[in-house]
């Protein structure tokens, strides 16, 4: 279901808008109604709806202000303009503003149900291929996230199904991968003659891989669709007509089968967990997979380091020590990938896409470091006698950049924490008890405030862009009013009276 919010400063056109249309037929949820610019903003900023519909001429704020500082916050809110006639030149300032809705009042019901439904269109649209983009760069991915999860799996074969949840949407496992042909007496030295004879049989016969063929200790482990007796003798045959001139033992084959794709590769992973070394024969060639103390060792004493971490400060030097400068930069994308895949247990596939994607866009290791570090912090749990390091992350950085215009709570939970901004903005009402924006225009006042008592300056505008109001003095006005009860002028003119 799509967000709608409705805004008019009228009550009689927001109950009717409201009523006139059933909203959940079109896939919508009406979440809330303002009745007023200013309020409908402050909304927007804690409940991020896909869709508003707004009055142009409203107090405090009017729709154009709303609309120009709300893509601000999130670019992706979709705007259906209400105005009445003689206001084209409104409806022309919306244009640049990437509006495409702009209906007269009163409003036909039939055009705003138009309007709802091709807005619903295009988003999942765009919603069909930002999936598609996430698939093409799981795709890129596939090797180290299957090295990552064979690598989980050998160590944590005790809480397989836990490993299995983690990696299954990120590699796209088929529901029916319930098929293993295990072939002995594959020998070493002729290796790569035979797996190129495999992958022309298995072609050949339309039995597609499901994983990368696994070698062990002269045996391959080949995981396929074998779901017919039929299938398993053509490929039986098949590969022990193969012969080669160093060939010492006639191959011998035998397949296994489970009843779910989970069970399948925990009886996988359980035949291999006693080899030191495991192969796994991908399209860029043998990855080397050691099963001890070089590689899970590694990871496991890290887990337990960082456990042990309580503040940024900690973090940042043990991470300096763990990436240093001269460490290979690939070398730091795959440790980076496999500790955020076990230390991040709440990642969806969006988040960890998006983490994904910064994690390879970094030039440099101390790049990795500082995308580390982010994720690091975060992870560590709740304290009930503070707050946890989200919230704490979260209100360092507003400190920060409170001149900023477009702090947001969604920018911060996509691109600072890694989480959900719904997530997130449950989580800060819990810990603060109030809404992200209250406690931003409460951050953002306080500071005005310091800075008039500090500079005794009138230059409302100036002191209006050091904390986050950019361009739009009136706007901080109006806000400064609301939380002090006089305008920023009055203000400056009591403290120099006091003085």
């Amino acid at each position: 279901m799509l967000r709608l919010m409705i805004v008019d400063d009228e009550q009689i056109i927001r109950e009717s808008l409201s009523e006139m249309i059933d909203y959940a037929s079109l896939g919508y949820e009406l979440i809330a109604t303002a009745k007023n610019g200013m309020e409908a903003y402050d909304i927007i900023c804690d409940e991020y709806p896909d869709v508003v519909i707004t009055d142009i001429r409203m107090p405090f704020l009017n729709g154009l202000d709303l609309i120009q500082r709300a893509q601000k916050a999130d670019s992706h809110i979709n705007f259906i303009l209400l105005s009445g006639y003689g206001e084209f030149e409104y409806a022309k300032q919306a244009m640049k503003y990437g509006v495409k809705h702009y209906l007269l009042k009163p409003t036909d019901k039939q055009e705003l149900i138009d309007a709802l439904c091709s807005i619903r269109q295009d988003i999942l649209l765009e919603e069909k291929l930002k999936q598609e983009k996430q698939q093409e760069m799981l795709c890129e991915l596939q090797s180290p996230l299957e090295q990552c999860f064979l690598m989980e799996a050998l160590e944590r074969l005790d809480e397989f199904p836990a490993v299995y949840s983690r990696y299954s949407s990120l590699l796209s496992f088929p529901p029916s991968c319930l098929f293993v042909c295990i072939c002995t007496f594959v020998e070493q030295s002729y290796l790569e003659d035979f797996l190129e004879d495999a992958y022309a049989i298995l072609e050949d016969l339309g039995l597609p891989l499901q994983f990368p063929i696994l070698y062990v200790k002269n045996t391959a482990v080949i995981i396929a669709p074998f779901d017919t007796l039929s299938s398993q003798d053509n490929f039986r045959e098949r590969i022990c007509s193969l012969s080669y001139p160093i060939q010492t033992v006639t191959f011998d084959l035998a397949f296994l089968h489970e009843d779910s794709t989970e069970a399948l590769f925990k009886t996988v992973v359980g035949k291999i967990a006693r080899f030191e070394t495991i192969l796994l024969m991908t399209d860029q060639g043998a990855v080397e997979i050691h099963n001890n103390l070089t590689s899970s060792w590694k990871l496991r004493k890290i887990e337990e380091d960082i456990s042990q971490i309580t503040d940024r400060i900690q973090a940042s030097g043990y991470l300096t020590s763990l990436f240093p400068d001269d460490l290979p930069l690939e070398s730091a994308k795959d440790l980076a990938l496999s500790l955020f895949l076990r230390l991040d247990n709440r990642q969806s596939t969006e988040i960890a896409c998006d983490f994904f994607g910064k994690l390879y866009g970094c030039a440099s290791v101390a790049q990795v470091r500082e995308l580390m570090e982010i994720v690091l912090i975060h992870d560590k749990p709740d304290d009930s006698s503070k707050s946890s390091s989200n919230i704490l992350l979260l209100k360092a950085y507003v400190d920060q950049h409170l001149d900023s215009e477009n702090l947001s709570l969604k920018w911060l939970a996509e691109n600072y924490l890694f989480v959900s901004v719904g997530y997130l903005s449950k989580q800060f009402i819990r810990e603060e008890g109030m809404r992200f924006s209250e406690y931003l225009n409460k951050k953002r006042m306080d500071e005005a405030i310091r800075l008039m008592v500090y500079y005794n300056n009138d230059n409302i505008k100036h002191i209006a862009k050091q904390v986050g109001f950019g361009n739009n003095p009136q706007y901080f006005s109006q806000v400064f009013k609301r939380y002090t009860g006089s305008t920023p002028s009055d203000y400056i003119e009591n403290i120099r009276r006091s003085s």
